[in-house]
């Protein structure tokens, strides 16, 4: 009888290690498996109990030297997971850093795609580190590690949790009609057009077909033609309330292309539903890569990806939509999301009135935690230099150690918007991944220990990317590389953040006057449109008002640009033109600080009507940067061959700059006729000068 009470107490004991308040280690009791086996790793290791951080004893898993390695461990059942712990191996420790943990009911793309728990940004070598999973529930937990020739290795995977509470209760039937699992991809199969097919493998359909291959020659994905502004888009066949949309990126021919493309929704085909509202920016997104960006439900029949730009592809592999458990839900209660944002997809296509911040970290002083030689000074990476070559001695370089990093000091404390970092382009472009970028105003622990603004998963050699931080105060601006034997080298670094208030503008009266030299009176009609204040004979005959980057020849002098002529012709002389370069931009000063109603572009009549697509029309008193960080009115996003354009602005400055973001680039400017604003009275200021926007026109240059 003794022994019986024994082990019915020994029995309860264990039953109660089993109840939603005491969590276990329900992984040593599932099924472990891994995307390959490699060194005689093999993933069962990983849930043997044993925290030996040393690959040698046989108690890690081991994957092949792959793309995308995964490790999964089946729980049997459902539970409810509060955290994983992940011990590390004590060697190559920094192999782990950047893998995601991710925990689901779904073995689709075998169990990746299910909601991510943490990501990883690194464990010490031979440590161990818990992630809260708040609850999360799945029956399957998977490390995901994304990118190419990635090893993954895991010394011990800890799931604590309890089982998941099975929820019943009544349900009514009217109630299981409406019901659309929020898992099922809507768009497999369905109709899609694209803007244009590069060859016969390229089919629009391709990126609907239900897989996941990533090169092209396995004609599973769409492809376009090189041109302006490509699409693509599917017909789910009725509105849904669309949670999230699953993108597979091309592998083999030119992955970073997608950078920049634009996700819409909604129920128009206006603009070939380009203009439906905004769900997500794909940026920094490698080859190979499978990313799922969030929706929040907006409504929609169509879904676009949508690729602004000049000399544009777009390629799909696979595009999944995800709706929300009831399609057609409350029209009511979801109106005010809708037009919100309806409005910001307008937004995506008309001028960006939202002001851009001047680079606060140019005068920083910078300083990093080591120097790899005499070339990677920590100050290169704020000389407003982009060249992304190190031995031409502009770009930072650490030494190779643990956890390196770079910082800048901005002297004050800022509010900063967003940082912006060129990588490195003749070699290692892959050491940035898993950078930090952290801003604040404490110097503890070298300033890494600052609020985190973003995680770097990835930059493609030579281009930069924007990183944006929500206006985090501080007067630090740290890049940190959590790891062991690591390089930290940094191109370029832009700290966008708040400035001072520009100055006010004149007091001086506005009297009636008339031009004061008669061979400027077309400058003297532009600054009368511009507003206040009057301006003074002596500002009027100063020398330098118009100026550019560069001129191609005799027939592009900066002040083409403004003399009157209304030829869209290059070869008839009244055109600006650079040369050939990065971000080349045109330059007027107007002499005082005025109040810019407007501004008028003219698309170049000749050739290249696409490749005005991209220029900013910034207007400030700043000259940083020769003026092209100044607050931005406007983005041309597309122009006819020969179209005037009338811009709004209503922004005070000194200088209105027209700058062409990116390589390889010309800019071109042409004359057209000064126009008045709708609804404007006429100045009575002289002779009834008209008042005017700035007159210039925007355009590509020839094709040589």
């Amino acid at each position: 009888m003794k022994d019986v009470i024994i082990l019915s107490l020994l029995g309860i004991l264990g039953m109660g290690r089993c109840s939603k308040d005491e969590l276990v280690n329900v992984a040593l009791r599932g099924k472990a498996a891994q995307s390959s086996t490699s060194y005689g790793g093999t993933a069962k290791r990983a849930i043997d109990g044993i925290w030996n951080p040393t690959y040698e004893y046989d108690s890690c898993s081991h994957t092949s030297g792959e793309t995308s390695p995964w490790w999964r461990v089946d729980l049997l059942e459902t539970y409810q997971v509060t955290s994983v712990t992940i011990t590390n191996r004590d060697t190559l420790s920094e192999r782990i850093n950047g893998a995601e943990i991710r925990i689901g009911n779904s073995l689709e793309n075998d169990g990746n795609s299910n909601p991510r728990c943490a990501l990883i940004s690194s464990i010490p070598a031979g440590g161990s580190t818990t992630f809260q999973c708040h609850g999360m529930q799945g029956q399957y937990v998977n490390v995901f590690l994304r990118g190419y020739m990635q090893y993954l290795t895991l010394c011990e995977v800890e799931v604590n949790a309890h089982p998941a509470p099975i929820e019943m209760g009544p349900t009514q039937a009217s109630e299981l009609n409406l019901i659309v699992p929020v898992t099922d991809n809507v768009a497999l199969k369905k109709t899609t057009r694209q803007s244009s097919q590069y060859s016969y493998m390229g089919g629009s359909n391709n990126a609907v077909d239900g897989r996941r291959l990533s090169m092209y020659k396995d004609k599973s994905c769409s492809r376009t033609k090189s041109q302006v502004n490509p699409w693509w888009r599917v017909d789910l066949q009725r509105a849904y309330n669309v949670t999230s949309i699953t993108v597979t990126n091309i592998e083999d021919v030119d992955p970073e292309m997608i950078d920049g493309a634009e996700i819409h929704i909604g129920n128009s085909l206006q603009n070939n539903g380009n203009s439906n509202p905004l769900c997500a920016v794909i940026s920094s997104y490698p080859a190979w890569e499978v990313m799922t960006f969030q929706c929040s439900g907006i409504e929609g029949r169509y879904v676009n990806v949508f690729l602004p730009g000049c000399n544009k592809h777009l390629s799909l592999c696979e595009v999944e939509v995800n709706v929300g458990s009831r399609p057609d839900m409350d029209k009511h209660l979801s109106s005010d999301r809708r037009v919100q944002d309806m409005k910001r997809g307008q937004d995506i296509l008309c001028p960006d009135h939202k002001t851009r911040y001047e680079n606060a970290a140019t005068g920083g002083i910078a300083s990093q935690s080591s120097q790899w030689d005499m070339f990677g000074d920590a100050n290169n990476a704020i000389d407003l230099s982009w060249i992304n070559r190190y031995l031409e001695g502009s770009c930072s370089h650490t030494k190779a150690e643990v956890d390196p990093w770079w910082r800048v000091d901005l002297s004050k404390t800022h509010n900063v918007t967003d940082v912006t970092i060129t990588n490195r382009g003749d070699c290692c472009s892959d050491r940035i991944s898993g950078a930090e970028i952290h801003v604040g105003d404490s110097l503890f622990n070298n300033g890494n220990s600052n609020p985190l603004c973003a995680r770097i998963p990835y930059i493609p050699a030579g281009q930069s990317r924007t990183f944006p931080c929500g206006g985090i105060s501080g007067r630090y601006v740290n890049i940190l590389l959590p790891g062991k034997e690591k390089y930290l080298t940094l191109c370029e670094v832009e700290v966008q953040a708040s400035t001072f208030q520009a100055g006010l503008p004149s007091t001086a009266p506005e009297t009636a006057v008339t031009a004061p030299n008669l061979n400027l009176a077309w400058l003297w009609d532009l600054l009368i449109s511009l507003g206040r204040p009057a301006i003074r004979k002596e500002n009027l005959v100063s020398g330098g008002i118009e100026v550019h980057s560069s001129q191609y020849d005799s027939h592009g002098a900066a002040s083409n640009a403004t003399d009157r002529k209304r030829n869209p012709l290059y070869h008839a002389g009244s055109c600006s033109h650079t040369e050939a370069e990065t971000n080349p931009w045109w330059r007027v000063d107007l002499l005082d600080t005025y109040q810019v109603t407007f501004v008028t572009i003219t698309n170049r009549g000749d050739c290249c009507l696409h490749k005005i697509n991209g220029a900013e029309i910034r207007i400030g008193n700043s000259m940083e940067n020769n003026g092209t960080t100044n607050p931005l009115c406007a983005v041309i996003s597309e122009m006819r061959e020969g179209q005037a354009m009338d811009i709004p602005c209503n922004m005070e400055g000194h200088y209105v700059t027209i700058v062409l973001p990116g390589r390889e680039k010309y800019l071109a400017l042409c004359e057209h006729k000064l126009g008045k604003l709708p609804g404007q009275h006429e100045a009575q200021i002289g002779d009834g000068q008209r008042p005017h926007g700035l007159s210039a026109g925007v355009a590509c240059p020839l094709e040589r």
